[in-house]
């Protein structure tokens, strides 16, 4: 056991302040807490501490728990709040991951019929083309059922075939340690070791828990407690409702193009304009129809970038995009799909705070069609302070630019060959 050593005269590296993004995590999304600091000479930051690049002789530890009780829920597919009663065989019969199967009342699988429908056909053309696929792709199942077409069972108390192995990696240790027993009907397995954590299929319907601890370079002892935070229940990521393109006639346009073509016709290109609402203006309050979690970054560039990459276009025009988004997420992940890219933030005029809060626009070419020659940018804040200063009496001069400035975006010509 690592023996917690006190702190000299109170100096140390101190945890202020954990929270999570979502107190509900997705399958497949990566969690990274909110962990704020204070270094022995009073200052706070946010920065992670590693034991390579300790702060003063301390660094942070981190570790993740699943909870797992006796009793486990089945989360409903459509209403992830929500825990299922009835699950549809035909799922399981067209091999659609089994978290896709459950549903929270008859009402919801009745009107969710019509998508559901539609995962069931691509699942059958999927295996028909693809051969019978092994059953650990989707866990086993012991039901037996005979019946023919799609029914929905009761289910019972516990669904311990939830199961998925994952090859996400969220340490540097195998990812199923022996568990252990922390209070009656609850096992506690660790199940991370790093700050961020990527939920898997084995989370779904657990409760995950996050731990951070000063640590002693010296002594290698902890000091204090522990601080941590606890998730809700881990649901599994919604399936993508399949767009509904409205399709354009050979006669209403110049000329025709296949979306699912990887590359276009000789003389012809595809352009994809995207506003993809960037995070620090994806706010509850703006947004209170949509859940929390749905609105994080983490589960929302991954939807993202599958749509954009779908699309297959020749050039890719992307607004409200963040920087450190564009650096740290899009520019890296197009590039793996054959794109170059070009980036204009707004101007540290127009939107104060974090210089990684400020938006702008992206732009994104395929380079095995287009070279870059020329970029041009236009501030249009500039034009519009010189608008006002001719134009509007002194009185109204600052609401009328910030009126201007704010529905106005950043252009940037580029010139490809």
């Amino acid at each position: 056991m690592t023996q917690v050593k006190p702190a000299p005269g109170g100096r140390m590296l101190t945890v202020l302040r954990v929270h999570l993004p979502s107190e509900i995590p997705i399958v497949g999304c990566e969690i990274t807490p909110y962990v704020l600091l204070r270094r022995p000479d009073g200052g706070v930051f946010t920065d992670d501490v590693s034991e390579t690049a300790p702060v003063d002789g301390y660094f942070m530890r981190y570790k993740w728990y699943r909870i797992q009780s006796d009793r486990r829920a089945a989360i409903c597919s459509v209403h992830p709040t929500e825990q299922a009663t009835l699950q549809c065989i035909g799922c399981l019969k067209s091999k659609i991951p089994v978290a896709k199967s459950y549903h929270c009342s008859s009402k919801c699988f009745s009107d969710a019929w019509q998508h559901h429908k539609v995962l069931h056909d691509r699942a059958i053309s999927a295996l028909n083309e693809n051969g019978t696929e092994d059953d650990e792709l989707f866990g086993r199942f012991g039901s037996g059922s005979s019946s023919s077409g799609v029914i929905s069972a009761a289910l019972s108390g516990s669904t311990s075939n939830l199961s998925l192995s994952s090859g996400v990696n969220n340490g540097p240790t195998p990812v199923y340690p022996t568990g252990t027993e922390k209070s009656s009907g609850e096992t506690w397995f660790e199940v991370g070791w790093s700050r961020t954590y990527t939920a898997t299929t084995d989370d779904i319907g657990h409760v995950l828990r996050f731990e951070c601890i000063v640590v002693d370079v010296e002594t290698r002892g902890t000091v204090r407690a522990p601080t941590s935070v606890m998730t809700s229940r881990v649901i599994p990521a919604p399936t993508p409702t399949p767009r509904r393109l409205i399709p354009v006639n050979a006669a209403d346009a110049m000329v025709h193009f296949d979306l699912d073509s990887r590359t276009s016709s000789f003389g012809t290109f595809t352009v994809l304009s995207y506003n993809i609402l960037a995070d620090t203006y994806a706010t509850s309050d703006t947004y209170s129809y949509c859940p929390t979690w749905a609105l994080t970054w983490a589960y929302r560039r991954q939807n993202l970038l599958r749509e954009i990459i779908g699309y297959h276009a020749d050039i890719i025009c992307l607004q409200e995009v963040q920087s450190n988004h564009f650096e740290d997420f899009f520019s890296p992940e197009l590039d793996k799909h054959g794109y170059q890219p070009l980036y204009k933030k707004r101007t540290t005029e127009v939107y104060s705070g974090s210089p990684q809060a400020i938006d702008g626009c992206a732009t994104f070419f395929r380079r095995d069609r287009f070279s870059h020659v020329k970029k041009y940018e236009v501030e249009f804040n500039k034009a519009a302070q010189s608008l006002t200063d001719a134009i509007i009496p002194a009185a109204q001069k600052k609401l009328a630019l910030n009126r201007l400035v704010k529905n106005l975006y950043l252009p940037c010509r580029i010139i490809l060959r």
